[in-house]
């Protein structure tokens, strides 16, 4: 990992972001901080850029600055600098019909910028995928449902998941005035576990507002729900863009927090490197 690493991707995410503002692409950025087990935690902050070349395409790109924080061996210890940076192509379509329907699709590849030997990102290239599909009972009602899953590699899958599992992930969200609307989420891992990360199932509420035009402000929280699961997850987003692999339900709160924390380190205790770099 050269030196310069660091600045390069937190340039990268201020330029970006700039740069969409001007070229009428979305952007936004997500903070956000998470109890992983008694020992470790995890605190991001996740840039997204979005070009839509086609009204059912998008190019999204999320650089992501990571700090960590462990105990190995009764020591507290800690790693910072950028995470695995993932890129995906997602497509969507809705349909003119009863309950309008939606399905969606994502590819998403991971390039290994995060520093392994510190306990920041998996060390090795990526790919994963991403399905969803979605319904809308009423013009306030809205209920989606997706799953997510490495193709090759571990670094797609989210902190919050287990890397060899299928994350599962059903949501509703209801409009409570023309500017909020009000989600919720619940994730389940299902599948293989992997010898450092246990199956995890989690509960998410969220809210999104409008601020003015495409801008909007989101607060999300998520608690799991067994004892290999997180504990909590919170986080701030704002902007036109947020950090959603899913096209269909980009307002899902855990789906935000999974992709938000995509970079980082995996939740097994003890043997992590976490805090291993000079």
């Amino acid at each position: 990992m050269k030196p310069t690493t660091d600045s390069l991707i937190l340039l990268f995410a201020l330029g970006a972001t700039a740069a969409a503002a001007q070229s009428g692409a979305s952007a936004g950025v997500t903070a956000g901080a998470a109890k992983l087990s008694d020992t470790r935690s995890e605190q991001a902050l996740t840039g997204i850029v979005q070009l839509q070349p086609r009204p059912w395409l998008t190019l999204s790109a999320l650089p992501a600055l990571v700090h960590v924080s462990d105990e190995v061996s009764g020591r507290p210890v800690s790693s910072s600098g950028p995470g695995d940076f993932p890129l995906v192509v997602g497509a969507a379509t809705a349909f003119r019909a009863e309950w309008s329907p939606s399905v969606g699709a994502a590819l998403i590849v991971t390039l290994p910028v995060g520093n392994a030997a510190c306990g920041l990102g998996a060390g090795q290239a990526a790919v994963g995928a991403n399905v969803a599909a979605g319904l809308s009972p009423s013009d306030r009602l809205h209920l989606w449902a997706g799953a997510s899953r490495n193709v090759s590699g571990l670094a797609t899958q989210s902190t919050l998941s287990a890397p060899r599992s299928t994350a599962l992930r059903l949501d509703a969200g209801y409009d409570l005035a023309r500017r909020l609307r009000a989600s919720a989420s619940f994730a389940a891992d299902v599948g293989q576990a992997d010898s450092t990360q246990a199956l995890s199932r989690m509960i998410g509420a969220g809210a999104a507002y409008t601020i003015a035009g495409p801008l909007m402000l989101v607060i999300d929280g998520g608690h799991g729900l067994t004892s290999s699961s997180p504990r909590w997850v919170l986080s701030l987003g704002l902007g036109t863009a947020f950090a959603s692999t899913s096209l269909v339900s980009p307002t899902s709160p855990l789906g935000r927090q999974q992709t938000s924390f995509g970079g980082g380190v995996n939740r097994g205790s003890g043997s992590g490197k976490t805090g291993g770099c000079p």
